[in-house]
């Protein structure tokens, strides 16, 4: 099964594919997905972590999240089922926020070969295939939420009896979680706020310990630098939008007028948003 990958079109639906129309431009996914690799390897940068899928590797993607295949062996392949954000709402109101928090710092996970967890695994796959194919049922719509709702439990509950999805928050060195923090705020707040005082006030520590913070997960990199990158990341998230013009882009990220948002795309990317919109022309 190979059918045009889409995370918008439907409510859900199941697909076997190389993840090829994923490469070009990082998206925002209106929904979410879980894929299983079943062979090949590659690299695929979800928000700013680059995780690298290699065979039996789990991954979860949420809706909302912000990712790109940036490099991929000529064997990918994984098998996946993608869900709405209306079935992942409904779902995650009985799991709580940290479990969400831990499958966005920890999104990908491998699974032990001849291990019960990548037996289910494969058997998630094979009833995600099943529910795909009772499109015309009159319960499909049921069937489907069920499916991934049962999926999710299944999965916070194996995390929390391995303490898994704790770690970011409050598990782990104290400057892992700081910085797992600061990921999150760069999310939520990128839009308004690029200033390094404001992530660090609202961590409670310094901006020269945020730094330190930053050093010791990225070495060589600031925490100036991935406020960068996650702004840059916005931007070319709206450039997909073909209803956007660069002014109301400018706009909507406060940047003061249209020039001097291409004069900072440029500066971080080498090229100016009108020729990153249409690398043809």
């Amino acid at each position: 099964m190979d059918e045009r990958f889409s995370l918008k079109s439907r409510h859900y639906y199941y697909i076997e594919t190389n993840l090829s129309t994923c490469g070009d431009f990082p998206c925002r996914t209106d929904s979410g997905m879980v894929l299983l690799c079943t062979s090949g390897e590659a690299v695929i940068t979800i928000g700013l972590a680059a995780c690298r899928i290699t065979k039996d590797a789990e991954t979860v993607i949420l809706p909302g999240t912000t990712f790109i295949v940036t490099g991929s062996s000529e064997d990918f392949w994984v098998k996946a089922f993608v869900f709405s954000k209306e079935i992942y709402d409904h779902t995650v109101l009985r799991l709580g926020v940290s479990f969400s928090r831990y499958l966005i710092n920890a999104p990908s996970y491998l699974l032990p070969v001849n291990n019960d967890f990548l037996k289910n695994a494969e058997r998630w796959m094979e009833t995600a295939a099943l529910i795909h194919k009772e499109n015309d049922n009159d319960f499909s719509l049921l069937m489907q939420r069920n499916f991934v709702q049962t999926y999710f439990l299944y999965l916070y509950d194996k995390c929390k009896r391995q303490v898994y999805f704790e770690y970011p928050e409050n598990q782990g060195p104290r400057k892992q979680r700081q910085f797992y923090a600061f990921l999150s705020l760069l999310d939520k707040h990128i839009v308004e706020e690029r200033s390094v005082t404001f992530y660090a006030e609202k961590l409670c520590i310094t901006s020269r310990y945020l730094r330190k913070v930053v050093e010791r997960a990225t070495p060589g990199e600031s925490p100036k630098e991935l406020i960068d990158k996650r702004l840059v990341l916005e931007i070319k998230v709206m450039l997909q939008n073909p209803d956007l013009s660069i002014q109301e882009i400018a706009d909507k990220l406060h940047f003061p007028d249209q020039s001097y948002l291409s004069r900072y795309f440029k500066l971080h990317t080498g090229t100016s948003p009108s020729m990153y919109r249409h690398p043809g022309l």
